[in-house]
């Protein structure tokens, strides 16, 4: 009898003294699962201050988007756009319609490209579609074929 109640009394001391825990419930959002997580509150303490130093927690900052002046501070071409007026395999006509163009437009250069295996007339220099916009109702009056292109262009000369 003396041992049963050493016994009843070592457990009720223990369940007396049991350690604290906390308890973490999730549900899966897709599946709809539960979880349960129960960790003592020393642990607990420990793992979040061991949190605390390792993982900082830091809030996403978006990248700065970039003017097209910050661009051209450190390189001399930038992709913009450029308005293509006519494409050809052939070149004499395409140097014909080059020529014929800085006539007609002195404020636009043309430009002869050659894209194998084909040859491209682009003018103007543009940092966006819409800067290009007023020259291409301009040339489009002309050559009706006229569109703007992605390109790389010169900083200098860019509008």
């Amino acid at each position: 009898m003396n041992k049963l109640f050493i016994f009843f009394l070592g457990f009720v001391i223990s369940t007396a003294s049991a350690q604290e825990a906390s308890s973490w419930d999730f549900q899966d959002s897709i599946k709809g699962g539960e979880l349960a997580i129960r960790m003592d509150k020393k642990l607990e303490s420990i793992l979040k201050g061991k949190e605390k130093s390792v993982c900082q927690k830091t809030t996403f900052v978006p990248p700065v988007k970039l003017s097209p002046a910050d661009k051209c501070a450190t390189q001399q071409k930038i992709m913009g756009y450029k308005i293509q007026i006519f494409y050809t395999k052939d070149r004499s006509a395409a140097e014909k319609v080059k020529n014929d163009f800085a006539r007609q437009f002195p404020s636009l250069t043309p430009e002869l490209i050659y894209a194998s295996p084909d040859y491209r007339i682009l003018v103007g220099d543009y940092f966006t579609r819409q800067t290009a916009g007023n020259d291409l109702r301009k040339v489009q009056r002309t050559y009706p074929a006229a569109f703007p292109v992605q390109w790389r262009v010169w900083c200098r000369k860019a509008l």
